[in-house]
C-alpha cells in the first residue's frame, strides 16, 4: 500500500479557485450491506471464473498476456492484508464463496510478513520462522479460493522490518521502517528475503498438495512492494541514510566508476563536460531591508492566507549578518499558506542554478523550497525539497535546470507546517555551480562523493553517472531475485521486481515477467503523524473533474510493451463524496487499454470479513460504491467482450533523456513522457499506450572512452510510434467545476460517470432522458457474457452516487470525518432519474434488494420503438442495482 507523504503538487501556488461542487446530499436512504448466501443475487457473477483456479494449469505469459493453456486470463481482484490472509477455516469458504460470487477472481495476500500470527505469518517476533497456524489457515484459504476459481498473488516482502526485529545500528534512523530501498543493495537484507522466499514458496500447501511454487492457483508473485531505488522521495532518503549504510552505498558507487572509467584521469575527463561555476547572486535585498516596506518594493514579500498566520522581521545574525526571522503564529494543515518569497526573478530555459541558505528553527518544523512563476497559472518550475529544520544554524543546498524561459520566477519558501520561529541568512540563488571531479576525489581510493553529500551541484556528467548507477544497482537486484525464484525455487508463476517508478525504475522492471502499478486519487493526508487516524485529509474533489490529473494517465504510461500489465493497488479513498467513480473508471479504462489484472485495495485489512459499514479509507467490503460495483466491474473487464481502442501510441524514450531528467522526473513516468515527448492525455483515453526500452537501455562503454551517452536524441529514430484514430465509443468532457462527464458506450456496456448539470446522457440504445441527481455513475450490461446492448433478453444495471455511514460526521470543509466514520447502515443517495431503451420488445424493470433479489416492478411506460422508466423516485426503487428484462 502506499504510505508515502506526496509532495504537495500545489506548492507555491496561489489559493485554488473555489469550486461549486454539489452540496452535501439531502435525501439518504438506508441499503444495509447483506451477507446472504445468496448476494448479490441476480448479479452474481461466478459464472465468469473458470473453477478451479488454474484447472489448465500455470499461468504463462504469452503474447504479451497472461494465459492458462490457450486461454487468455485476466484478473479482477482485490487485496487482503494483515490479519485478513489468515481467516478461519469456516471464515474462509465464507469469503472465498463471496469473493466468487461478485466476481473476484484473483486475492492479493499482502502485508503478511510484518508480524507475528495472528496479524501476520510468523511463529514469534523475530519475523524468522513461519508460524505452523498461520500456514494452515493460509493453506486453507489458498484451497478455498482455488475450488471457487479465485487466484492467489503472493507478495513475498511487503513491510517486514527486519533491520529492527534483528536490533541493526540505528536501524530506528533508516528513512523507511521497512528497509525500503536498503535491501535493494544490503547482502544481508537480501539473504533475508530469499530465505523467507524459500520457506514460503517451498512449502507444501496442506489441502493442494503441492509447493506455493508450483501451484497454479498462485497467478503472479510479486517480489517486494513499493520498494526501488526510484522511490517516492528515494534520492533523499538515500542521502539521509546511516552509517554503516551510506558506506556500503559509498562502496557500491566507487566501485562501479572504477569498474566503468579505470582510471581518475579518465574520470576527471568524462565529468568536465558541463562544468560550470557559480555565478552572481539573482536575489535582490540580501540582508531583508524591504521587510520593513510595502509589499510593492518587489522584493521579499509575506503571503498568508487566512487562518494561517506569520509576521516576519530582521534580527541579527552570527558574523554581523542579517537574518530573516519569520514567527509562525497559525497553520490550517497547507504549508503554502504562509510563505516567504520573492519574485521579478529572471531565469533562462536549460540554465543551471543552485540555491543556497542557512537555516533553523525552534521547534521541529519542515521548510518547502521552490521556484515557481510568479504569476497565472503559478507553474512550479522546480519544487526543490522540504528540509527539516534543527535548532542550530544548518546550510542547505538545492540545485535545477529551469525548464522554461521565465522573465517573473520566485524563489519561495513555504512556511506553514507548524507554528514555530524560523531564521534564514544568506539566501542565495546563483546560475552555475557544477563540479566535475574534485582534485582529491579518486574511485580507487573510494572518496568519489554521492550526490547530496559532496558538491552541493555537480556536472551534467557526474550526475547522468549518478542515475546509471542507481539504475544498475536497481536492475541488478531485480535480476538476481527472479532468477533465483525461477532457477532455484521453480516459481512457475509470471514474477514482477515491484511497481514502476520513474523511467529509470521502470526500465529495470521490464526485464521481469510482468509490469506492475499503483495509483490512488485523493489518498489521505497526514499533516502532521503518519497515519493519524484522528487528523488526516482529502481534498475530497472528484477525478472526472480533472481529467488532465486522472490517475489513469500515469498507470497507461507505466505498461511496457509486450509485456503483460496489472494494477495491484487502486483505489478512490474513502471518504470522498465522489469515490462511486473508481470502480466504473478503473474497469472500463483497464478494458479499453486491454491490461491483465486490476486489484482494488482493499478488501479488508482484518479479520472482521463482514463489514456493514464503510470501515476505513481504503476497504471495500461494506462500501456500497465499490463492493457493489464489484459485479458489473467483472463483466466490463473478465469476459473481454469490450474491445480494446484501436489506435497505440508506443513512447521510445531515450537513454540521455531518462539520465538527464531523472532529477526532475526522479519517480515520476507520467510527466516524463507529457513533458519531454508531448504525450497527452487525450491520446491516452483514446489510444492503447505503452513504453518500449528499445533505445532506452544504458549503450556499451569501453573502460575510459567517455560517458557512453550515445547518439543524441535527435539522431535517433522518433521517440513516439502511433497509430491513431478517433474511437467515438469514448467521450470526455470537463469544461468547468461540477461538469466533468465521462462515456462509455460500446456494444456490449455502457459507462457515465460525472456531473448531468440538468441535461441528458446519451449513451446510444439507452437514453438517460432525465436525471436529478447532481453526480451520478451508471453501468449497464447484458446479464450473460457475449451478448451485446440492443439485443440481450437481460440487462443488469447499476445506478450508484453518493454514499455515507449512518453518523459519519465531516468538518465544516468536508475535508476529514476524523475519527468520526459513524456506524452501519450504509445510507445511499438514490440515483432519481428517467431512462428509456430502444427496441420494440416490451420490458419489465425489476428493481432488487440488498441481497441480489427481485423486488418491486418498476412501471414502464411502453412508447414507440422505445420503453421509458424511471428509478430511485420512490422508496420502491431505492436501490443501486436494477434488472432490466425483454420479453
Amino acid at each position: 500500500m502506499l504510505t508515502r507523504h506526496l509532495l504537495l503538487p500545489l506548492l507555491l501556488s496561489p489559493l485554488t479557485l473555489a469550486q461549486s461542487l454539489p452540496p452535501p446530499p439531502s435525501d439518504h436512504h438506508d441499503f444495509p450491506i447483506s451477507y446472504a448466501p445468496e448476494a448479490p443475487g441476480t448479479l452474481a457473477a461466478d459464472a465468469l471464473l473458470d473453477k478451479p483456479a488454474g484447472r489448465l494449469g500455470p499461468v504463462a505469459v504469452k503474447n504479451g498476456h497472461f494465459y492458462t493453456d490457450d486461454k487468455r486470463l485476466r484478473l479482477w481482484g482485490v487485496n487482503i492484508a494483515f490479519a485478513g490472509c489468515f481467516p478461519t477455516h469456516e471464515q474462509a469458504d465464507a469469503v472465498a464463496a463471496r469473493l466468487a460470487r461478485f466476481g473476484i477472481n484473483a486475492v492479493r495476500l499482502h502485508h503478511m510478513d510484518n508480524q507475528p500470527f495472528p496479524g501476520g505469518i510468523f511463529a514469534d517476533r523475530t519475523l524468522e520462522k513461519l508460524s505452523p497456524d498461520a500456514l494452515d489457515r493460509l493453506d486453507y484459504f489458498v484451497n478455498a479460493l482455488k475450488q471457487h476459481g479465485v487466484y492467489s498473488n503472493l507478495n513475498l516482502h511487503v513491510s517486514r522490518p527486519w533491520s529492527r526485529t534483528h536490533d541493526w545500528p540505528k536501524a530506528e534512523q533508516l528513512p523507511e521502517s521497512y528497509d525500503k530501498m536498503l535491501d535493494v543493495f544490503d547482502p544481508e537484507l537480501i539473504a533475508a528475503n530469499k530465505q523467507y522466499a524459500r520457506d514460503l514458496l517451498t512449502h507444501v500447501n496442506a489441502y493442494t498438495k503441492t509447493r506455493y511454487a508450483d501451484e497454479p492457483a498462485v497467478c503472479i508473485v510479486e517480489i517486494n512492494n513499493e520498494d526501488t531505488l526510484f522511490l517516492w522521495g528515494g534520492e533523499s532518503k538515500l542521502r539521509k541514510l546511516p552509517e554503516p549504510y551510506a558506506g556500503n552505498l559509498q562502496k557500491l558507487w566507487n566501485q562501479w566508476l572504477q569498474g566503468r572509467y579505470r582510471s581518475a584521469a579518465n574520470l576527471r575527463t568524462a565529468w568536465a563536460e558541463g562544468a560550470q561555476p557559480l555565478g552572481e547572486n539573482l536575489l535582490r535585498d540580501t540582508d531583508f531591508q524591504s521587510l520593513a516596506q510595502p509589499k510593492s518594493s518587489g522584493n521579499w514579500v509575506i503571503e498568508s492566507h487566512a487562518p494561517a498566520k506569520m509576521t516576519a522581521s530582521v534580527i541579527e545574525a552570527p558574523q554581523e549578518q542579517k537574518a530573516a526571522r519569520l514567527t509562525v503564529t497559525a497553520t490550517d494543515g497547507t504549508d503554502w499558506h504562509l510563505q516567504f518569497h520573492q519574485p521579478g526573478l529572471h531565469l533562462k530555459k536549460s540554465q543551471f542554478y543552485t540555491v543556497r541558505f542557512l537555516a533553523k528553527s525552534d521547534k521541529p518544523t519542515i521548510l518547502s523550497v521552490g521556484v515557481s512563476q510568479a504569476h497565472e497559472p503559478w507553474t512550479v518550475l522546480a519544487a526543490l525539497g522540504t528540509p527539516a529544520l534543527e535548532r542550530d544554524f544548518r546550510e542547505y543546498q538545492f540545485a535545477f535546470t529551469c525548464p522554461a524561459d521565465e522573465a517573473n520566477a520566485r524563489l519561495a519558501f513555504a512556511v506553514g507546517h507548524t507554528p514555530a520561529t524560523i531564521d534564514l541568512v544568506q539566501i542565495q540563488l546563483r546560475p552555475g555551480g557544477q563540479v566535475g571531479l574534485a582534485d582529491a576525489e579518486d574511485p580507487a581510493r573510494g572518496n568519489v562523493a554521492r550526490p547530496g553529500v559532496g558538491p552541493a551541484a555537480v556536472s551534467p556528467a557526474r550526475a547522468d553517472d549518478w542515475y546509471a548507477f542507481l539504475q544498475a544497482t536497481d536492475q541488478k537486484y531485480w535480476l538476481d531475485m527472479y532468477q533465483f525464484l525461477k532457477n532455484d525455487l521453480g516459481v512457475k508463476a509470471p514474477i514482477t521486481g515491484t511497481i514502476g517508478l520513474g523511467a529509470l525504475g521502470t526500465l529495470s522492471q521490464s526485464h521481469m515477467d510482468f509490469v506492475d502499478a499503483h495509483a490512488y486519487w485523493d489518498h489521505p493526508r497526514f499533516p502532521h503523524r503518519p497515519w493519524d487516524s484522528s487528523d488526516w485529509l482529502i481534498t475530497n474533489k472528484p477525478m472526472v473533474d480533472n481529467p488532465a490529473g486522472a490517475t489513469l494517465w500515469k498507470l497507461a504510461a507505466t505498461r511496457v510493451e509486450g509485456k503483460p500489465f496489472t494494477v495491484t493497488e487502486y483505489n478512490h479513498a474513502a471518504p470522498n463524496d465522489w469515490q462511486a467513480e473508481c470502480v466504473p473508471f478503473i474497469s472500463a479504462y483497464a478494458a479499453l487499454q486491454d491490461w491483465d489484472g486490476i486489484f482494488l485495495f482493499a478488501y479488508s485489512h482484518n479479520a472482521d470479513y463482514q463489514k456493514k459499514r464503510i470501515s476505513s479509507y481504503f476497504d471495500i467490503e461494506g462500501n456500497p460504491t465499490k463492493m457493489l460495483l464489484s459485479p458489473m466491474a467483472a463483466r466490463l473487464f473478465l469476459t473481454e467482450t469490450i474491445q480494446p481502442l484501436a489506435s497505440q501510441q508506443v513512447i521510445h524514450p531515450h537513454w540521455p533523456d531518462m539520465l538527464r531528467t531523472a532529477p526532475r522526473y526522479y519517480n515520476d513516468l507520467w510527466p516524463f513522457l507529457h513533458d519531454t515527448y508531448n504525450v497527452q492525455w487525450e491520446s491516452a483515453l483514446t489510444s492503447r499506450l505503452a513504453i518500449n526500452f528499445d533505445q532506452g537501455s544504458p549503450p556499451p562503454l569501453p573502460p575510459g572512452e567517455g560517458r557512453g551517452e550515445g547518439s543524441s536524441p535527435s539522431t535517433q529514430q522518433s521517440a513516439l510510434s502511433t497509430q491513431h484514430s478517433a474511437d467515438p465509443r469514448v467521450t470526455w468532457t470537463a469544461p468547468s467545476p461540477a461538469a466533468g462527464r465521462f462515456t462509455l458506450r460500446d456494444p456490449a456496456a455502457l459507462v457515465f460517470v460525472g456531473f448531468p448539470a440538468g441535461k441528458s446522457i446519451d449513451l446510444g440504445p439507452v437514453q438517460v432522458e432525465q436525471i436529478d441527481t447532481p453526480f451520478a455513475t451508471l453501468i449497464i450490461t447484458p446479464a450473460e457474457p457475449g451478448q451485446n446492448i440492443s439485443t440481450a433478453p437481460r440487462l443488469l444495471m447499476t445506478a450508484v452516487a453518493r454514499a455515507e455511514n449512518t453518523g459519519m460526521q465531516w468538518d465544516k470543509d468536508r475535508h476529514t470525518v476524523s475519527n468520526h466514520w459513524g456506524g452501519e447502515p450504509v445510507r445511499i443517495e438514490p440515483v432519481k432519474a428517467t431512462l428509456s431503451l430502444a427496441g420494440e420488445r416490451p420490458l419489465s424493470v425489476f428493481a432488487l434488494d440488498p441481497s441480489g433479489n427481485r423486488g418491486p416492478r418498476l412501471n414502464v411506460d411502453r412508447q414507440p420503438n422505445r420503453n421509458v422508466f424511471t428509478i430511485g423516485r420512490d422508496n420502491s426503487a431505492k436501490t443501486p442495482w436494477y434488472e432490466l428484462v425483454r420479453e
